[in-house]
């Protein structure tokens, strides 16, 4: 069995311009006791639906009104890194570490 990873999303809210207030991206970080991995995903509307693969319809929606109001949010239990790296959101950015 691979490591088991702690998961917190970290929203990007729109500050300024027509959008302002829109979740535009999430910046993911997976934390193991032996490492750490963080990337983000450009929100195309389907993080509810995402999150499903690893939590309950209802936490998942609870995430994302959470993400969309601005704040942090760490997901329950630990995942293995190939559940959720590459598993949510649309666009994926670049891995930031």
């Amino acid at each position: 069995m691979g490591s088991e990873y702690k998961l917190i999303a970290v929203p990007n809210i729109l500050r300024e311009g027509d959008f302002k207030g829109h979740l535009e991206t999430v910046t993911f970080v997976a934390a193991s006791e032996h490492s750490t991995h963080k990337w983000w995903t450009v929100n195309v509307g389907t993080y509810e639906t995402d999150f499903q693969k690893i939590v309950s319809p209802e936490f998942a929606k609870h995430v994302v009104e959470r993400l969309r109001a601005g704040e942090t949010v760490e997901f329950p239990n630990r995942y293995e890194l190939a559940q959720i790296k590459g598993g949510f959101g649309g666009r994926w950015g670049d891995q930031i570490s």
